[in-house]
């Protein structure tokens, strides 16, 4: 018979992960999502020139609506993409975030 000790250890385990996990998970320093081919920051901050290329980027490929994050690993911060843009599009965004993009601010002791 499993008495109720066990059940309770087990919780705190399961507890213990799922906030490893959470906490293993890299931040969000922006999210931009694009409607009806317009870019718009929905979350954080990002500058005019990244959202025009958003925007030229999407005519280009026919992109509609979707999703872009800045994930925060480190000191960089890294584009993430919905399946909405295209691997070439997404390339292009990267290519230009490599030259034109800006590092994460680091975080405070």
């Amino acid at each position: 018979m499993i008495t109720g000790e066990w059940w309770g250890s087990l919780l705190t385990l399961i507890v213990i992960v799922v906030a490893l996990w959470f906490a293993m998970q890299p931040r969000c320093a922006f999210v931009v999502r694009i409607n009806q081919g317009h870019p718009k920051a929905v979350r954080g901050k990002v500058t005019a020139a990244f959202l025009d290329q958003i925007r030229e980027t999407c005519q280009q490929h026919g992109v509609e609506n979707g999703t872009i994050r800045g994930l925060i690993h480190g000191k960089r911060i890294a584009l993430n993409f919905s399946r909405n843009l295209p691997s070439s599009g997404q390339q292009q965004l990267r290519n230009w975030w490599a030259n034109w993009g800006w590092s994460a601010k680091p975080l405070r002791a």
